[in-house]
Protein backbone atom coordinates (compact mmCIF):
# COMPACT_ATOMS: atom_id res chain seq x y z
CA UNK A 1 0.00 0.00 0.00
CA UNK A 2 1.51 3.41 -1.23
CA UNK A 3 1.44 6.07 1.73
CA UNK A 4 1.59 9.29 0.02
CA UNK A 5 0.97 11.48 2.80
CA UNK A 6 4.04 10.21 4.97
CA UNK A 7 7.84 10.48 4.51
CA UNK A 8 10.28 8.70 5.97
CA UNK A 9 12.68 10.55 8.55
CA UNK A 10 15.55 8.49 9.71
CA UNK A 11 14.57 5.35 11.36
CA UNK A 12 10.90 7.30 11.59
CA UNK A 13 8.12 8.22 9.17
CA UNK A 14 6.46 11.83 9.42
CA UNK A 15 2.97 11.07 9.35
CA UNK A 16 0.90 13.75 8.12
CA UNK A 17 -2.58 12.95 8.89
CA UNK A 18 -4.72 15.47 10.61
CA UNK A 19 -7.07 13.29 12.37
CA UNK A 20 -4.22 11.50 13.79
CA UNK A 21 -2.17 14.44 14.84
CA UNK A 22 -5.77 16.01 16.22
CA UNK A 23 -6.28 12.83 18.25
CA UNK A 24 -2.75 12.70 20.02
CA UNK A 25 -3.37 16.70 21.02
CA UNK A 26 -6.74 16.09 22.68
CA UNK A 27 -4.69 14.48 25.68
CA UNK A 28 -3.71 10.99 26.49
CA UNK A 29 -4.45 8.44 24.27
CA UNK A 30 -7.75 5.77 25.07
CA UNK A 31 -8.52 2.88 22.96
CA UNK A 32 -9.52 4.99 20.56
CA UNK A 33 -6.62 6.35 19.53
CA UNK A 34 -4.79 3.24 19.12
CA UNK A 35 -7.55 1.96 16.76
CA UNK A 36 -7.15 5.43 14.14
CA UNK A 37 -2.97 4.31 14.85
CA UNK A 38 -3.71 1.09 13.70
CA UNK A 39 -6.25 1.35 10.85
CA UNK A 40 -3.32 3.73 9.34
CA UNK A 41 -1.32 0.98 8.79
CA UNK A 42 -3.86 -1.58 7.65
CA UNK A 43 -6.15 0.67 5.38
CA UNK A 44 -5.46 3.47 2.68
CA UNK A 45 -8.85 5.16 3.88
CA UNK A 46 -9.53 6.59 0.13
CA UNK A 47 -9.09 3.22 -1.14
CA UNK A 48 -11.30 1.15 0.74
CA UNK A 49 -13.91 4.10 1.15
CA UNK A 50 -13.60 3.98 -2.92
CA UNK A 51 -13.48 -0.10 -2.98
CA UNK A 52 -17.03 0.12 -0.66
CA UNK A 53 -18.27 2.71 -2.96
CA UNK A 54 -17.88 0.25 -5.91
CA UNK A 55 -19.91 -2.46 -4.20
CA UNK A 56 -22.65 -0.16 -3.17
CA UNK A 57 -23.17 1.65 -6.11
CA UNK A 58 -24.32 5.21 -7.22
CA UNK A 59 -25.36 7.08 -3.53
CA UNK A 60 -28.45 8.65 -5.05
CA UNK A 61 -31.67 6.96 -3.01
CA UNK A 62 -29.50 4.72 -1.20
CA UNK A 63 -29.74 4.77 2.79
CA UNK A 64 -26.86 2.94 4.51
CA UNK A 65 -26.54 2.56 8.26
CA UNK A 66 -22.56 1.71 9.92
CA UNK A 67 -23.94 0.74 12.79
CA UNK A 68 -20.65 0.32 14.37
CA UNK A 69 -19.26 3.34 12.96
CA UNK A 70 -16.68 3.82 15.59
CA UNK A 71 -14.12 7.04 14.79
CA UNK A 72 -15.81 7.07 11.49
CA UNK A 73 -13.84 5.39 9.17
CA UNK A 74 -15.13 4.57 6.27
CA UNK A 75 -18.72 6.43 7.23
CA UNK A 76 -17.21 9.47 6.93
CA UNK A 77 -15.02 9.01 3.46
CA UNK A 78 -18.62 7.79 2.04
CA UNK A 79 -20.39 10.71 3.19
CA UNK A 80 -17.63 12.99 1.53
CA UNK A 81 -18.30 10.86 -1.73
CA UNK A 82 -22.57 11.39 -1.29
CA UNK A 83 -24.03 8.84 0.27
CA UNK A 84 -26.66 9.44 2.82
CA UNK A 85 -25.12 7.07 6.00
CA UNK A 86 -26.59 7.33 9.37
CA UNK A 87 -24.36 6.28 11.95
CA UNK A 88 -24.43 4.71 15.29
CA UNK A 89 -22.32 3.08 17.76
CA UNK A 90 -22.62 1.20 21.03
CA UNK A 91 -19.52 3.79 22.28
CA UNK A 92 -19.32 7.10 23.68
CA UNK A 93 -15.65 7.21 23.93
CA UNK A 94 -15.20 5.93 20.29
CA UNK A 95 -18.19 8.47 19.33
CA UNK A 96 -15.88 11.27 20.50
CA UNK A 97 -13.04 10.35 18.60
CA UNK A 98 -15.79 10.34 15.21
CA UNK A 99 -17.30 13.92 15.89
CA UNK A 100 -13.88 15.48 16.07
CA UNK A 101 -12.77 13.58 13.11
CA UNK A 102 -15.67 14.46 11.48
CA UNK A 103 -14.56 18.02 12.48
CA UNK A 104 -10.56 17.59 11.47
CA UNK A 105 -12.36 16.75 7.71
CA UNK A 106 -15.15 19.39 7.72
CA UNK A 107 -17.42 16.93 7.32
CA UNK A 108 -21.12 17.93 8.78
CA UNK A 109 -21.96 14.10 9.93
CA UNK A 110 -24.42 12.99 12.96
CA UNK A 111 -23.46 10.01 14.89
CA UNK A 112 -25.42 8.79 17.35
CA UNK A 113 -25.19 6.31 20.39
CA UNK A 114 -26.98 3.47 20.41
CA UNK A 115 -26.61 0.17 21.93
CA UNK A 116 -27.29 -2.61 19.45
CA UNK A 117 -30.30 -4.16 21.15
CA UNK A 118 -32.21 -0.57 20.88
CA UNK A 119 -31.36 -0.98 16.66
CA UNK A 120 -33.91 -2.72 15.54
CA UNK A 121 -36.92 -0.70 17.44
CA UNK A 122 -35.46 2.58 15.96
CA UNK A 123 -34.47 1.59 12.59
CA UNK A 124 -35.92 -1.96 11.81
CA UNK A 125 -36.70 -2.87 7.88
CA UNK A 126 -35.10 0.96 7.22
CA UNK A 127 -32.26 0.59 5.26
CA UNK A 128 -30.78 -0.43 1.73
CA UNK A 129 -27.47 -1.36 3.33
CA UNK A 130 -26.17 -2.68 6.39
CA UNK A 131 -22.90 -2.51 7.54
CA UNK A 132 -21.00 -3.75 10.54
CA UNK A 133 -16.88 -3.76 9.75
CA UNK A 134 -13.72 -3.19 12.10
CA UNK A 135 -12.53 -6.61 12.13
CA UNK A 136 -15.79 -8.08 13.13
CA UNK A 137 -16.37 -6.40 15.98
CA UNK A 138 -18.81 -8.69 17.33
CA UNK A 139 -16.33 -10.65 19.21
CA UNK A 140 -16.39 -7.62 21.43
CA UNK A 141 -20.71 -7.61 21.87
CA UNK A 142 -20.60 -5.58 24.76
CA UNK A 143 -17.42 -5.46 26.03
CA UNK A 144 -15.50 -3.24 23.92
CA UNK A 145 -14.85 0.30 26.96
CA UNK A 146 -14.58 -2.24 30.04
CA UNK A 147 -12.13 -5.23 28.30
CA UNK A 148 -14.71 -7.76 28.98
CA UNK A 149 -15.47 -11.23 27.35
CA UNK A 150 -18.18 -11.58 25.15
CA UNK A 151 -19.87 -15.34 24.98
CA UNK A 152 -21.05 -16.38 21.40
CA UNK A 153 -24.74 -16.07 22.20
CA UNK A 154 -24.21 -11.95 22.79
CA UNK A 155 -22.08 -12.18 19.31
CA UNK A 156 -25.09 -14.07 17.56
CA UNK A 157 -27.57 -11.52 18.92
CA UNK A 158 -25.83 -8.53 18.32
CA UNK A 159 -25.40 -9.70 14.49
CA UNK A 160 -29.43 -10.36 14.66
CA UNK A 161 -30.14 -6.58 15.76
CA UNK A 162 -28.13 -5.80 12.83
CA UNK A 163 -29.24 -7.70 10.36
CA UNK A 164 -33.03 -6.52 11.81
CA UNK A 165 -32.70 -3.28 10.03
CA UNK A 166 -32.23 -4.15 6.74
CA UNK A 167 -35.08 -3.79 4.92
CA UNK A 168 -36.73 -6.44 2.14
CA UNK A 169 -34.27 -6.93 -0.58
CA UNK A 170 -31.59 -5.31 1.06
CA UNK A 171 -28.38 -5.65 1.63
CA UNK A 172 -25.59 -6.26 4.29
CA UNK A 173 -22.40 -6.41 4.64
CA UNK A 174 -19.36 -7.41 7.35
CA UNK A 175 -16.05 -8.33 8.26
CA UNK A 176 -14.13 -10.96 9.80
CA UNK A 177 -10.52 -11.41 10.50
CA UNK A 178 -8.82 -12.78 7.75
CA UNK A 179 -9.03 -16.86 7.62
CA UNK A 180 -4.96 -17.37 7.48
CA UNK A 181 -4.83 -15.72 10.39
CA UNK A 182 -7.24 -17.30 12.42
CA UNK A 183 -5.46 -20.70 11.65
CA UNK A 184 -2.30 -19.09 13.43
CA UNK A 185 -1.37 -20.33 16.54
CA UNK A 186 1.90 -19.29 17.04
CA UNK A 187 2.33 -15.26 18.42
CA UNK A 188 1.66 -12.46 15.77
CA UNK A 189 4.12 -9.31 16.30
CA UNK A 190 4.10 -6.21 14.93
CA UNK A 191 6.56 -3.58 15.25
CA UNK A 192 5.53 -0.82 13.89
CA UNK A 193 7.52 1.89 12.58
CA UNK A 194 8.29 5.12 14.76
CA UNK A 195 5.86 7.57 13.72
CA UNK A 196 6.17 11.15 14.19
CA UNK A 197 3.11 13.08 14.02
CA UNK A 198 2.85 16.92 14.91
CA UNK A 199 5.08 17.03 17.92
CA UNK A 200 4.59 13.70 19.12
CA UNK A 201 6.75 10.87 18.97
CA UNK A 202 4.75 7.89 18.93
CA UNK A 203 6.08 3.88 19.38
CA UNK A 204 3.67 1.50 18.17
CA UNK A 205 3.66 -2.71 19.24
CA UNK A 206 0.43 -5.09 18.73
CA UNK A 207 1.24 -9.09 19.82
CA UNK A 208 -1.85 -11.26 19.13
CA UNK A 209 -1.92 -14.33 20.97
CA UNK A 210 -4.22 -17.54 21.13
CA UNK A 211 -4.82 -19.51 24.46
CA UNK A 212 -3.98 -22.93 23.14
CA UNK A 213 -6.38 -24.42 26.02
CA UNK A 214 -9.81 -21.92 25.56
CA UNK A 215 -8.58 -20.48 21.93
CA UNK A 216 -9.13 -17.15 23.74
CA UNK A 217 -7.29 -14.41 21.20
CA UNK A 218 -5.53 -11.71 22.64
CA UNK A 219 -4.75 -8.46 20.92
CA UNK A 220 -2.04 -6.55 23.59
CA UNK A 221 -0.65 -3.18 22.29
CA UNK A 222 2.17 -1.22 23.69
CA UNK A 223 1.31 2.15 22.58
CA UNK A 224 4.12 4.89 23.51
CA UNK A 225 3.43 8.90 22.93
CA UNK A 226 6.01 11.16 23.86
CA UNK A 227 8.04 8.69 25.98
CA UNK A 228 4.70 7.48 28.54
CA UNK A 229 3.47 3.74 27.44
CA UNK A 230 0.36 2.92 27.56
CA UNK A 231 -0.63 -0.35 27.25
CA UNK A 232 -4.22 -2.04 26.20
CA UNK A 233 -5.66 -5.49 26.20
CA UNK A 234 -9.10 -6.76 24.21
CA UNK A 235 -9.88 -10.35 24.64
CA UNK A 236 -11.87 -12.32 22.19
CA UNK A 237 -13.57 -15.74 21.37
CA UNK A 238 -13.53 -15.46 17.39
CA UNK A 239 -15.87 -16.72 15.22
CA UNK A 240 -14.44 -18.87 12.53
CA UNK A 241 -15.87 -17.90 9.05
CA UNK A 242 -18.11 -20.89 8.80
CA UNK A 243 -19.97 -19.93 12.01
CA UNK A 244 -20.50 -16.43 10.83
CA UNK A 245 -21.99 -18.08 7.46
CA UNK A 246 -24.59 -20.48 9.34
CA UNK A 247 -25.22 -16.95 11.56
CA UNK A 248 -26.34 -14.92 8.77
CA UNK A 249 -28.07 -17.76 6.75
CA UNK A 250 -29.83 -18.69 10.21
CA UNK A 251 -31.20 -15.31 10.42
CA UNK A 252 -32.70 -15.16 6.60
CA UNK A 253 -29.83 -13.98 4.58
CA UNK A 254 -29.40 -15.34 1.23
CA UNK A 255 -26.93 -15.05 -1.24
CA UNK A 256 -24.24 -15.63 1.31
CA UNK A 257 -20.71 -14.92 -0.08
CA UNK A 258 -17.16 -14.10 1.05
CA UNK A 259 -16.28 -10.81 -1.28
CA UNK A 260 -13.64 -9.34 -2.47
CA UNK A 261 -13.26 -5.70 -1.61
CA UNK A 262 -10.68 -3.25 -2.93
CA UNK A 263 -8.82 -1.81 0.14
CA UNK A 264 -10.26 -3.79 2.70
CA UNK A 265 -7.83 -5.96 5.18
CA UNK A 266 -10.37 -7.94 6.74
CA UNK A 267 -12.42 -10.52 5.22
CA UNK A 268 -15.88 -9.33 3.56
CA UNK A 269 -19.10 -11.35 3.54
CA UNK A 270 -21.67 -10.24 1.76
CA UNK A 271 -25.76 -11.00 2.28
CA UNK A 272 -29.07 -10.07 1.18
CA UNK A 273 -32.45 -10.29 2.81
CA UNK A 274 -35.06 -11.40 0.75
CA UNK A 275 -37.35 -9.15 -0.77
CA UNK A 276 -40.44 -11.44 0.59
CA UNK A 277 -39.87 -13.43 3.52
CA UNK A 278 -41.74 -17.02 3.95
CA UNK A 279 -44.10 -16.76 7.46
CA UNK A 280 -42.27 -18.77 10.32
Amino acid sequence: MTRTHATTAGSAITVTDARLRASLDDGPPDIGTLWDLCMYFEFDREETADGIADWLGPPAGLRVLDCACGSGFPALELIRRGYDVTCTDGSELMLDHFRRNARVDGIAAEASLVPWEELPGRYGGQFDVVMNRGGGNYIYAGVWDEEGLAERPAMVEAIRQWIACVRPGGRFYIDITRAEDLARREPQVARHPRMLIGDHVVDLIEVIGIEPDTGVRTWYSQLTVDGTEHEFRRRCRPLQHAELVDILTDHGLVDVRKTAIRGEYYDIYTATRPATESAP
